[in-house]
């Protein structure tokens, strides 16, 4: 009867270790609103985060037969689903945010936020990031979104060497 019980007490706490903090999560949305960050668009947002980056961005490939960047794809992916994964208004997120000391990802997303983000990039992006990435290396927000940007860019470069030389 214990040993239920003791186990019962250890899946509690243990879930409570690996659930993101809500509070602190609801405490950066709402220091992000009070210091007068404007909640922006896609659009607007995206152009926020290519500008530091703009003489890279001139050179980037573009993959997919209907012209659509990878870049921008790339841009859209993290704007919806890091949102999804951290709980962040990420519209609010700006591209020098740190990611440990601004943003406390570890703490406002599940335990495992990594291995679903690997998986949706891969179904995306058809991009494998599962043996690269790992968020621990990035400082700023903007640090990783290049990072993943030079990752498809670097797919898309590879993908056109490939069927250049099967032609």
């Amino acid at each position: 009867m214990i040993e239920p019980l003791n186990n019962w007490l250890s899946s509690v706490s243990t879930y409570a270790d690996m659930s993101p903090d809500l509070a602190i999560r609801a405490q950066i949305n709402l220091r992000m609103k009070a210091n007068s960050r404007p909640a922006l668009g896609i659009s607007d947002w995206c152009q926020l985060f290519l500008a530091p980056n703009a003489a890279r961005q001139t050179s980037a490939f573009r993959c997919s037969a209907s012209g659509t960047s990878d870049t921008r794809r790339v841009l859209c992916f993290v704007y919806q689903r890091f949102s999804q994964y951290s709980g962040l208004d990420f519209s609010r997120v700006r591209p020098e945010d740190r990611l440990d000391h601004d943003l406390h990802f570890a703490l406002v997303c599940w335990f495992d936020w990594t291995i679903t983000f690997c998986e949706e990039f891969f179904e995306q992006f058809d991009l494998d990031l599962s043996d690269r990435f790992d968020e621990d290396e990035f400082n700023t927000i903007g640090e990783l979104v290049m990072f993943l940007i030079d990752q498809v860019n670097g797919q898309c470069r590879s993908s056109s060497g490939a069927i250049a030389a099967a032609d």
